[in-house]
């Protein structure tokens, strides 16, 4: 027969046992919400991304985006301004998820206020003079937020590009003729340093050429025991990759075999992972 301080002592268990199961009912609740808040702005997110496999001033465009959950800290953006220019940019933001994605929906808000407010003039400084707007506007908000980014304005009538960077890794890689090319130049991040100052540089592009542009998140997917020997990697892939989805099936080692444009949802990344790939020249196709 129970003694009355085993029945109470039972009671008591019974009760915080109800106590808890309640809370884990409350808490898996707040998660569910959260978790569709996430991925309802990850919608919203890939809505301001560009359309894929486009064509403009003679300049194919295409992308891969998978973040490392719902919400990504990559972004990037392909416009046409007139006849003759074309805009882009290739930005990653440090760490990710929620804050990292609301500094790309201001990096979009940016791009299309100063593309609408550009005259045209200047090109080969644009890209620099943009970064360094950013990296004012950036600081200002003193969220704690900065970012690489590659920045490129591409002339149709003289073929060359105009372009700026900000600690961009992996660099930017041109492939023509069979040969790769990491374009030069060096920049500081994007957000950090008040005083930054971003270099103005211009390559003539090639007849036939692909650009290459990948978030660090590709260094996760491709062998090497050390920095230097997962670049080379991500150089001979890009070498032998006539298309962004053949650069793909290449990571498939670590990456599902089933890839759409925006990645998909059963599956994590430790960090999100962005690749982009401009071709050309080529007649519009827009």
């Amino acid at each position: 027969m129970d003694s009355p301080k085993g029945s109470a002592d039972q009671e008591d268990l019974a009760q915080l046992n109800a106590q808890l199961a309640e809370l884990n009912e409350r808490l898996e609740t707040h998660l569910e919400l959260l978790r569709l808040d996430q991925q309802a702005g990850g919608q919203v997110q890939r809505k301001l991304l560009p359309a894929h496999r486009q064509t403009i001033n003679g300049v194919s465009c295409d992308y891969w985006l998978q973040p490392a959950l719902y919400l990504s800290g990559d972004f990037l953006d392909f416009q046409r301004f007139d006849d003759r220019f074309t805009l882009f940019y290739f930005a990653d933001v440090a760490g990710n998820g929620a804050s990292s994605a609301f500094v790309t929906v201001l990096l979009k808000l940016l791009f299309s206020r100063w593309l609408s407010e550009w005259d045209a003039t200047q090109a080969e400084s644009m890209p620099a003079r943009w970064l360094a707007q950013l990296n004012r506007e950036l600081l200002d908000t003193g969220i704690g937020k900065h970012a690489t980014l590659f920045v490129g304005v591409i002339d149709r009538r003289t073929r060359e590009l105009h372009y700026s960077l900000g600690a961009q890794l992996p660099k930017a890689l041109l492939v023509s003729e069979g040969a790769v090319l990491e374009l030069p130049g060096e920049g500081m991040p994007v957000g950090l340093f008040v005083d930054a100052e971003y270099p103005r540089l211009t390559y003539r592009l090639p007849p036939n050429f692909r650009l290459w542009l990948c978030s660090d998140g590709i260094l996760d997917c491709v062998p090497g025991a050390t920095l230097d020997l997962r670049l080379k990697e991500i150089e001979r892939r890009v070498q032998a990759s006539p298309s962004l989805k053949g650069l793909c099936a290449g990571l498939t080692y670590k990456l599902p075999q089933e890839m759409d444009a925006e990645g998909g949802e059963n599956w994590e990344l430790s960090d999100d992972l962005t690749i982009m790939v401009l071709s050309g020249f080529t007649d519009d196709h827009e």
